[in-house]
């Protein structure tokens, strides 16, 4: 009662106009509230630019390095001095940055041979498709051209031989060969019955006809091979005396099948 009788008597129309005391009071003390706004809206946007211009650099830079062959077998020098022969539709790419460091990685489709320097603190890796073969140093060859199999075959040193993210796989030697089937999880070593009637040989065809491999087999094992199918052509290289060996390796890499007979 005290406080409304205090306003009746000292009532008067605009002294208590609370819009103009608040005008007033703003011209006095000038918000910083917008100015702030605008500044921190300025930080977050210079961050996300930044963050922006970041991961377009670090992607940019992260491409892995591709090498591939069209018609014609390609050699190439990897950064550790490996040499590497890409054959024809084939590829193998990796991160050069990342190469040498703990491991060496590369993928790889199709076929390529491997001439791996020797560096036991970083173990080479090639992943095909379907298959991995670690070393730490050695020669082979990694053939995934047949959609049915995987094949490996190393000319020196020694290979583990697993499917991919397998642990449990084959080890090969000098002369060995294994192949990986489609849907199988552990290669099968090829059979290597050495022969004591015949003198080891080896045998290089660089897209050859496959009549004129089969011809020159035919030859020096004297038996007679043939075959339905012989307008493709074979590119490969065999060191070893076992003649199925080698009659298993051309129909898994051509897809076809060889007839064997005797020599009458």
């Amino acid at each position: 009662m005290k406080h409304l009788k205090f306003v009746l008597k000292y009532y008067a129309p605009g002294i208590f106009d609370t819009r103009k005391a608040l005008r007033a009071y703003k011209s006095q003390h000038p918000s910083t509230i917008r100015y702030w706004s605008r500044y921190i809206a300025g930080v977050a946007a210079s961050l996300i630019l930044c963050i922006g211009i970041g991961y377009y650099l670090m992607n940019r830079n992260n491409q892995p390095s591709l090498l591939y062959a069209d018609n014609e077998t390609v050699t190439y020098t990897l950064p550790d001095g490996s040499i590497v022969t890409v054959y024809p539709h084939s590829s193998l790419s990796y991160y050069s940055d990342e190469f040498g460091k703990k491991e060496r990685l590369v993928e790889m489709t199709g076929k390529v041979r491997f001439n791996v320097q020797k560096n036991p603190s970083a173990p080479f890796i090639a992943n095909a498709q379907a298959a991995t073969v670690k070393v730490l140093g050695t020669q082979f060859v990694v053939d995934e051209l047949n959609p049915d199999s995987v094949g490996v075959s190393v000319t020196s040193g020694k290979v583990l031989f697993t499917a991919k993210d397998e642990k449990d796989g084959v080890i090969l030697t000098k002369g060995m060969q294994a192949y990986l089937l489609a849907g199988e999880i552990l290669p099968e070593i090829a059979d290597t019955v050495t022969s004591t009637t015949q003198t080891k040989r080896k045998f290089i065809f660089e897209n050859t006809p496959l009549a004129d491999v089969l011809k020159e087999l035919s030859e020096h094992f004297h038996v007679q091979l043939s075959c339905a199918t012989t307008g493709k052509m074979l590119t490969a290289e065999f060191d070893t005396d076992n003649l199925d060996e080698i009659i298993m390796i051309i129909e898994k890499s051509l897809d076809v099948k060889i007839q064997k007979r005797p020599i009458k």
